[in-house]
C-alpha cells in the first residue's frame, strides 16, 4: 500500500495535482464468507472442471507409475546378491549338517552367512535413500 501511495503522490506532482492520501480498503468480513459466483450457465463451467479433473488424473497416473517402477539402484542389486550368497551359505551349513563334516566348518559357514546378512541388510538400508 505504501508503494501504490507513493506512486500516486509521484503522478501527482508531475501532472500537476493535489495529493490527498487515502485509506486501503477494508476487507469485508461477508464476502470472505459468502460462496463464490456462480456462472448463470452451469454448462459453461464444465470445460474448466474438465481441464481441471484431466490434469488430476493425469498427475495421479504419474504418482502410480513412478511407485511402480523404482529406478535402478547398486545398493539394492548388492544387497540381493548378498541375500542370496546368505541362502546359500546357510544350506551348505544345514548340508555339512547332515552329512556330518567336521563342526568347524559348519560354523566357518554360518559366520559367513552371518557376515553377508550384515552387508545385505546394510546394502539394503542404502538404498533406501
Amino acid at each position: 500500500m505504501e508503494r501504490e501511495q507513493t506512486e500516486q503522490l509521484l503522478r501527482s506532482r508531475i501532472e500537476g495535482e493535489r495529493f490527498i492520501p487515502t485509506a486501503p480498503p477494508e476487507p469485508d468480513a461477508r464476502s470472505a464468507l459468502e460462496p463464490p459466483v456462480q456462472p448463470a450457465d452451469p454448462l459453461l463451467a464444465l470445460p474448466r472442471i474438465e481441464r481441471l479433473l484431466t490434469g488430476m488424473s493425469d498427475r495421479l497416473e504419474a504418482l502410480t507409475r513412478e511407485r511402480q517402477h523404482r529406478d535402478f539402484s547398486l545398493a539394492r542389486l548388492i544387497g540381493w546378491v548378498l541375500q542370496f550368497l546368505v541362502v546359500g551359505s546357510a544350506i551348505a551349513a544345514v548340508a555339512d549338517w547332515a552329512f556330518q563334516a567336521e563342526l568347524g566348518k559348519q560354523l566357518v559357514m554360518l559366520m559367513f552367512a552371518g557376515v553377508f546378512q550384515l552387508g545385505a541388510l546394510t546394502a539394503f538400508v542404502l538404498s533406501r535413500e
